[in-house]
């Protein structure tokens, strides 16, 4: 309604300076530039003078352009300050410019629900430089994730639409944290649906539920309470390795990460990946199964290698992979 207003405000400004520049023309007889130029100041009470000395029909004239003109000028700058405060603070304009944004990403990461489980999966895929998408149906639950600067959907994760809108079609990966087995389901169901190239890696209770979403299509399942139980007792057997495997040893100097094998290094070993980052490849994953990462293997298209050594070291390897 407010642009309609706008519109119709504008046609009436620019007749109104069509009708003042005709008159000035007829009254006076100045040229078409200084009619305008006349009717413009009238109209915004500027008043630098006239462009020629006025006879008594173009000040009635005048007078009576300026109350209708100032007028129609101050409901304009105020119609104008509405919708723009409006369209500042509207939460249906605020999601629009949110999803505009949205538009142009490619490669990301969408996580459907921001509970403490995805506000911990955030995090680790922030810290790694990852993009990321929020899903999540209370729009208080996304405020903190707003503030570190992620992007953020409100809606329902099982819905297609409220995932395409999240790009899932264009995302790398998508991680399902509902605090619900149906729910989760559902989302698998959906992003496998919109983009069958989608990894997929859902959150579930039990083994029966992690069973259906396999079948659905996730490509990994996770049960937080069995993993909270492996790592409580990994702590105990082997708390050094199982601080360093989980991420909590924090130091500015090592890191250990898994990195896809860049397209340079296809065709090329272990040894040659090493001396040329001086990064020191642990594992190399191929065909969802670990090979020993001997000096002389050959690095092969689709490859994935899980690489430790100095910060330094280990971001050489990540920046020879393909943006």
């Amino acid at each position: 309604m407010d642009r309609r207003r706008l519109s119709l405000l504008l046609a009436l400004i620019l007749g109104l300076v069509g009708f003042g520049t005709v008159g000035y023309r007829v009254l006076e007889g100045w040229s078409w530039l200084d009619c305008v130029f006349m009717t413009v100041m009238t109209l915004t009470t500027v008043g630098y003078g006239s462009p020629g000395p006025l006879h008594t029909d173009g000040k009635v004239f005048s007078t009576l352009l300026m109350l209708v003109g100032i007028g129609l000028m101050l409901y304009l700058l105020t119609l104008l300050a509405e919708t723009v405060v409006r369209g500042l603070t509207d939460p249906a304009s605020v999601q629009r410019r949110k999803e505009r944004k949205l538009i142009h990403l490619r490669g990301h990461t969408v996580v459907c629900g921001y509970g403490q489980v995805g506000e911990a999966v955030c995090a680790a895929l922030r810290a790694a430089k990852r993009e990321v998408v929020v899903i999540d149906h209370r729009p208080e639950h996304l405020a903190w994730a707003e503030a570190q600067g992620i992007h953020t959907l409100v809606g329902d994760a099982t819905d297609e639409d409220v995932l395409r809108r999240a790009g899932a079609e264009r995302a790398a990966s998508l991680v399902s944290v509902i605090n619900s087995d149906p729910s989760n389901l559902y989302v698998v169901l959906s992003a496998k649906g919109l983009n069958p190239q989608l990894r997929v890696i859902a959150r579930a209770s039990d083994e029966s539920a992690a069973r259906k979403m396999r079948r659905a299509g996730a490509d990994e399942v996770v049960n937080p309470y069995q993993l909270s139980g492996n790592r409580i007792a990994a702590m105990m057997l082997a708390p050094r390795l199982a601080r360093l495997l989980s991420g909590d040893v924090t130091s500015e100097h090592f890191a250990v990460r898994e990195v896809s094998v860049p397209e340079t290094l296809v065709g090329r070993t272990v040894a040659d990946l090493g001396r040329e980052t001086g990064a020191l490849v642990v594992a190399v994953w191929r065909g969802g199964h670990p090979v020993v990462a001997r000096p002389n293997e050959v690095l092969q298209t689709g490859d994935a290698v899980l690489v430790a050594g100095a910060v330094a070291e280990v971001d050489a390897v990540e920046a020879a992979r393909p943006a």
